[in-house]
């Protein structure tokens, strides 16, 4: 990228979609920026390792994680997928899902039933307990 194009963004005061669904805009202090739809999965893996590692980074502390605020889920299919989704509500009206193979259920289970009675849950293959 040309440095005479870069522009820091301290703010932002609106959001939203182009007509035509290809661009996130983004209103705030500097002149509104265009995301392409394309690079939004890649924004969405990097936005929370980013606060994360900014966190460490300002509190001088590696043991700083950081977790999205969830006001509710919900479990289900999408069409005759065999995989389940589960969605986390956040706020406002934005949610956020995720796709899981059928055959993580159980080990899905076991880690909630394990955390639930604050007990550790041993790691099973195809499973990573974090």
């Amino acid at each position: 990228m040309d440095k005479s194009s870069e522009f820091a963004i301290k703010s932002i005061h609106a959001l939203e979609l182009s007509p035509d669904g290809q661009y996130l805009l983004i209103h705030g202090d500097q002149p509104t920026a265009a995301l392409h739809r394309s690079v939004l999965n890649n924004l969405l893996i990097a936005l929370p390792n980013a606060i994360e590692c900014a966190e460490r980074v300002i509190q001088k502390n590696d043991d700083v994680g950081f977790a999205l605020h969830c006001h509710g889920w919900e479990i289900g299919k999408i069409g005759g997928t065999p995989d389940i989704v589960i969605r986390f509500w956040l706020g406002g009206e934005a949610g956020i899902s995720f796709m899981v193979p059928r055959g993580q259920i159980p080990h899905l289970q076991h880690a909630l039933t394990a955390i639930a009675n604050l007990e550790l849950a041993p790691e099973s293959s195809g499973c990573t307990l974090q």
